[in-house]
């Protein structure tokens, strides 16, 4: 006997599902549906209309725009350029004009966003 998982209990393409105060999106790898929680993704970046959320292990692709994205996560994420929203717990170091993350991507601070973005980071623990 072949049983199936209705996809009415299954949160649509991008949509952010709380349990128990923790946000999850779901995005679609390799055609199956994967809750992802925010305090997995080390960052996001915006390509067009399009946003990949970037994890420590791995990069899935959301066909939402990033501000799209950023507010329906929490705040712990900050924008810092316009291709680049960070999670702030994932910070290693942050630079005078680039931020690295723990895997060791820099991103870059947009040149107007760098009086917000050491403001915003001010709150952490991170120089």
């Amino acid at each position: 006997m072949k049983t199936s998982i209705s996809h009415e209990y299954l949160p649509e393409h991008g949509q952010v599902v709380r349990s128990n105060e923790t946000k999850v999106i779901t995005v679609f790898h390799l055609g199956r549906p994967v809750l992802v929680e925010a305090r997995e993704i080390a960052y996001l970046e915006g390509v067009g209309n399009y946003t990949f959320i970037c994890t420590k292990h791995n990069r899935y692709l959301l066909s939402k725009c990033l501000r799209t994205v950023q507010e329906m996560l929490n705040a712990d994420f900050v924008r810092v350029h316009k291709s680049f929203t960070v999670n702030r717990t994932h910070i290693q170091r942050r630079n005078a004009d680039s931020i690295q993350m723990r895997g060791g991507k820099n991103i870059p601070i947009a040149r107007r966003r760098l009086a917000s973005t050491h403001e915003a980071l001010s709150t952490s623990l991170i120089f």
